[in-house]
């Protein structure tokens, strides 16, 4: 029996390093941005994940996109 995925819903992840705490390790904050068109391209995802970075007052410091299947 073959199986067949859907692509249903897809999330667009910012880690942003927010500081350091009293022990000298780094602080990170993770924003999920809900909604994409689940057949947007990993590049424009991308592209929009770098626009809001530079927005923000944190650096990002990773981008991930994040897919559910069905």
């Amino acid at each position: 029996m073959a199986v067949v995925s859907t692509k249903v819903a897809s999330v667009l992840k910012l880690t942003m390093k927010t500081g350091i705490d009293i022990n000298g390790k780094d602080v990170f904050v993770t924003k999920s941005l809900g909604n994409l068109r689940v057949t947007s391209l990993d590049a424009d995802i991308f592209a929009v994940g770098q626009a809001i970075s530079n927005i923000k007052t944190y650096p990002l410091v990773g981008l991930d996109r994040g897919d559910q299947y069905t």
